[in-house]
């Protein structure tokens, strides 16, 4: 192991990388290249942009020298150590100073250093983490563990790696004084309500003194890592090891199309979200229900769409209309909110939808499925009534054939998730807001997406290629099932918490997208329909299950 060349290793994950990036529409000056080094182990040149690795000579005095001075550094009993743990941090350490590369060449690299390493790391997790099994990641959790141990007794220090940490939540259970149910209902409070992790602790009385001295000298860490940054090497390794143990032991999973969203500006182009529109025209609904007969023929993504925005623009103008009768008001809000949510578009939705007719007025009911076709103008100005650009930008590239990038990426996700159960129902509004939190991964064939005993909750959708369901038992691999095009996977462990019962791999070359749970909770906060539809879906599967045994 000692005769590894540390270099090429190097090299090898920066071309991986640079073609894994670019697929993911993230790209690197044309120039940018990885150079043999002559300072610290790895980093990134902001004057030239490209990223510096100087592996030591093992076979000359002073790489010697470094060997020994490293396996002190980190407690290391051999030399095969030191190389392991080498081995373990290159591709993390190539990709880490990558992401200072576009962060800089983005223009959006800034002077908080602390911020710029916790980004970095965020990247370098992205596409480390999901290639190691669960026991390789406990295999890398104890070596880093038993490594920042040995650097806090000689930097004679405790905790401040870990609590300068950018996921405040992981730092505080890592200690295991708060278990990971307290901390997540903690984690969705200060997402949902904004309220800071120390109010959130105090409102539990959860705080021991340990805990509050972490909290206030938190800022104060943060603050020097930023300001000292590499000038200390041991302080500097001592952090990176911290924060790169609690990438390898959290529950969370990092995403580097993600990564580019929020740290890069680099997005995907997909039309805007929709607006609640509480009092619509009666033009509106009329050139949403003809934009539905318009692409009938032509895209049934489209169709479906512009149908879903007739009914919903129908339903709110009956809520905002005065009824004549006691009672009536509240109770068309009650059912109209109910069959909004719940359509499958067959005929028995479309007889509920008749039904809500007979509480509307008079003047209204022409408006309805069974009439409105005959009240439509043969020359309406439908882009002039369309109630929003996305609507009449989605109509204009299916109906009139005007290309437009966000229109047709817009379309294809909104195919993507009509052609699932779980989001085929949802309003047109809803999905739209989906359809921009969903991150795409991509997969090489062998590569998986979910190791068996991990716990995450996230969910995932098999939008090209095929997986399999691949059950360990004794270290023999028994595929028990094939995912799909089109196939929703993961959901058990987001309601459970428990963790996966089974690995899913790429068969052959594929592309994902996922929900993340944090996004999912947020969003069912907003729309808890979408949880009662993955709720019976997945007992669906279960009966399925049960009855095959």
């Amino acid at each position: 192991m000692t005769n590894i060349d540390l270099f090429e290793l190097g090299k090898q994950y920066f071309d991986k990388f640079l073609k894994e990036f670019a697929s993911y529409g993230i790209h690197a000056d044309p120039g940018f290249k990885l150079c043999n080094g002559t300072s610290i182990f790895c980093h990134y040149n902001l004057e030239d942009g490209n990223v510096y690795l100087s592996p030591f000579d093992v076979d000359s005095p002073i790489g010697k020298l470094q060997l020994l001075f490293i396996r002190s550094l980190l407690g290391c009993e051999t030399d095969e150590e030191v190389f392991y743990f080498f081995e373990l941090m290159m591709p993390r350490l190539i990709a880490h100073e990558m992401a200072h590369h576009f962060r800089h060449r983005y223009g959006v690299f800034g002077s908080d250093m602390w911020h710029e390493e916790q980004v970095a790391n965020q990247l370098a997790t992205a596409v480390t983490k999901h290639r190691s099994s669960v026991e390789e990641r406990e295999k890398a959790g104890l070596f880093l563990k038993r490594s920042i141990v040995a650097l806090e007794e000689k930097m004679q220090i405790q905790g401040l790696g870990t609590g300068s940490y950018y996921n405040i939540w992981e730092s505080l259970g890592v200690s295991g004084e708060i278990n990971d149910a307290i901390l997540e209902n903690m984690e969705l409070a200060h997402e949902l309500f904004l309220i800071t992790p120390k109010q959130v602790l105090d409102s539990g009385g959860l705080l021991s003194p340990e805990m509050v001295q972490r909290l206030e000298s938190r800022e104060n860490v943060v603050g020097e890592v930023s300001e000292e940054y590499a000038s200390n090497f041991m302080q500097y390794v001592y952090y990176q090891l911290s924060w790169m143990y609690l990438d390898v032991t959290s529950n969370e999973k990092e995403y580097v199309e993600e990564f580019g969203r929020q740290h890069l500006g680099v997005y995907v182009s997909l039309l805007p979200t929709l607006p609640k529109i509480n009092n619509p025209s009666e033009e509106s609904i009329l050139a949403t229900f003809k934009a539905y007969q318009d692409t009938l023929a032509l895209s049934k993504a489209a169709s479906h769409y512009f149908y879903k925005r007739y009914r919903a623009l129908l339903l709110a103008r009956l809520q905002s209309e005065s009824l004549p009768l006691p009672g009536q008001a509240e109770r068309l809000r009650r059912e109209s909110g109910f069959l909004l949510e719940n359509w499958g578009d067959g005929e028995r939705d479309a007889d509920m939808l008749n039904y809500i007719s007979y509480l509307a007025p008079p003047s209204l009911r022409c408006l309805f499925p069974q009439q409105i076709a005959d009240h439509i103008p043969p020359c309406i100005p439908i882009q002039m009534h369309l109630p929003t650009d996305t609507d009449r930008r989605l109509w204009q590239h299916v109906v009139l054939q005007e290309y437009d990038n966000k229109a047709k990426n817009t379309l294809e996700r909104l195919s993507i998730l009509g052609g699932i159960e779980i989001y085929r129902s949802l309003p047109a509004e809803v999905v739209l807001e989906l359809i921009h939190i969903f991150c795409r991964i991509i997969l090489t064939t062998g590569e998986s997406v979910i190791w068996q005993g991990e716990i995450n909750g996230d969910i995932y959708i098999l939008i090209s290629g095929r997986l399999e369901v691949v059950v360990t038992t004794d270290g023999q691999d028994e595929v028990i099932n094939v995912i799909e095009q089109g196939d929703a996977f993961g959901e058990i462990s987001f309601f459970t918490g428990m963790p996966r019962n089974a690995s899913v791999k790429a068969s052959e070359n594929s592309e994902c997208f996922v929900l993340r749970r944090d996004d999912l909770h947020n969003f069912a906060y907003k729309y808890s329909d979408i949880l009662i539809q993955m709720a019976r879906r997945l007992t669906r599967r279960l009966v399925q299950i049960i009855e095959s045994d």
